[in-house]
């Protein structure tokens, strides 16, 4: 018995009832061991059904990023049931054709779906007795289920005037350019949708969870790969360009913390992979246009790209104020830039990035690919090396770069004026793909501008 507790005497458990210290390996000692959990049964999707999943948004008016069906469907459909009915995205896959079978049983009720003028069909598959009761309560019943069997000529004829209602609901919410869906036929059994898809590559599987009254099921949607090809707007297009501001301002809240960096880019020059790599200390680069003479403090140009600066950019007008720089917005422009921007394709940037970066991303090294050419081994093949003249490269000559949100990238607007933090003389940066490989001071050599290096990154 213990006779120092303040409460008096406290038993003393048996030994058998003590608690037993078990010693806890220390998994930050360089000898633990750790077993890595690995998920055993995950869904494999590849790029390309990704991208596919991607598309469905064009061709999904109104459901939000939560699964939501928008208003207009919806009430639609509660001035015909006249009572309350929801509508969530409950799944979607991407599925070979032949595994449709495992969606679909008979008896089901099945609708032929076509994007006028175009021949690919669609369809749309409602659970039978959610069918049956939505039948029930449209023609004036309480919405009762009833035995699970085939619709007669006449329920269907009802579910027709159903998809019919839902798909004019939905007509002024497509994108505009995109094609009106309409209701080609009614089909009875699976084997009819397996052999219209049969010479799909895929089919996006759609499946929402539908509630009509007190009566509960699913509402499917069998989308063939060629229809989802057909509802990705190029980049820079009106369509695309207004989706994404109306889901930037959706978001603003979640973009709050988003950083990256806003570059002013008066200059631009082409090189090679090869000449990157040679590149060092007092080496000129000879720019093949230049807006702004900012070493003489003379006002000009600029274009301010986002992050990699690849979707568009936004045209400034630089002048002097209190000594420094300032940018005032003059237009934002979209797309891929011209010919006449002297610069290589996208292609040709993603693959030279590819080969300066390497796969290693174990060190900073990536950010530097100058250092990350250098440490290449090109010893044993000249000709390899040889290669490298090749790869074009187009080099950036940022006179600033600011750190911005994305929300701040939301709410520029022509007439803005920014202040760039930068005074006549000081270095300007060379980059890559939004990278800075090079800090120099403008020269001119022979009346051609170009950037003498002072110092390489790294």
């Amino acid at each position: 018995m213990r006779k120092d507790s303040p409460f008096g005497e406290l038993p003393v458990p048996p030994p058998s009832e003590r608690t037993m210290l078990v010693p806890v390996p220390d998994f930050n000692s360089a000898g633990a061991a750790f077993r890595p959990f690995r998920f055993t049964k995950l869904e494999k999707v590849s790029r390309a059904q990704a991208l596919l999943i991607d598309r469905l948004d064009w061709l999904m008016p109104g459901v939000d990023a939560n699964g939501r069906v928008g208003e207009a469907l919806l009430t639609r459909l509660k001035e015909l049931f006249e009572g309350e009915v929801r509508l969530q995205v409950d799944s979607l896959h991407v599925v070979r054709p032949r595994e449709l079978r495992r969606y679909i049983s008979d008896p089901t009720v099945l609708a032929a779906l076509v994007p006028a003028p175009n021949k690919p069909r669609g369809f749309l598959e409602m659970e039978l007795s959610l069918a049956h009761a939505a039948i029930d309560q449209l023609l004036g019943g309480a919405g009762e289920s009833v035995a699970l069997r085939p619709l007669t000529e006449i329920e269907e004829g009802v579910i027709t005037f159903l998809v019919i209602e839902a798909l004019k609901s939905l007509a002024p919410e497509i994108t505009p350019g995109l094609p009106r869906i309409r209701l080609d036929a009614m089909a009875r059994h699976v084997e009819e949708v397996v052999s219209a898809l049969a010479e799909e590559a895929h089919v996006a599987v759609v499946q929402l969870k539908a509630v009509i009254g007190d009566t509960s099921g699913f509402v499917r949607l069998f989308i063939p790969e060629s229809v989802l090809s057909m509802t990705n707007p190029q980049v820079g297009s009106p369509a695309k360009r207004a989706r994404t501001a109306s889901y930037a301002q959706r978001y603003l809240k979640r973009l709050a913390g988003v950083k990256t960096w806003l570059r002013a880019e008066i200059g631009r020059a082409q090189v090679t992979t090869g000449d990157l790599a040679g590149l060092d200390q007092g080496d000129v680069v000879l720019v093949d246009e230049l807006t702004c003479r900012a070493h003489a403090g003379e006002p000009g140009t600029a274009r301010l790209r986002v992050g990699m600066g690849r979707v568009g950019h936004l045209d400034a007008d630089l002048s002097l104020e209190d000594g420094r720089f300032q940018a005032k917005v003059t237009g934002i422009s979209y797309g891929q830039e011209t010919l006449e921007s002297r610069g290589p394709s996208e292609g040709d940037e993603e693959a030279a990035e590819a080969l300066l970066e390497g796969d290693d991303h174990g060190d900073d090294e990536h950010t530097d690919p100058v250092r990350r050419t250098r440490g290449m081994d090109l010893s044993e093949s000249n000709e390899g090396a040889e290669l490298l003249n090749d790869i074009p490269l187009q080099i950036s000559v940022e006179l600033s770069r600011m750190p911005v949100t994305a929300e701040q990238v939301v709410s520029l607007r022509v007439g803005q004026i920014l202040d760039l933090g930068r005074v006549p003389g000081e270095p300007v940066d060379l980059s890559v793909n939004g990278k800075v490989v090079a800090r120099g001071e403008l020269v001119e050599v022979e009346g051609h501008m170009g950037v003498r290096i002072l110092s390489l990154a790294g």
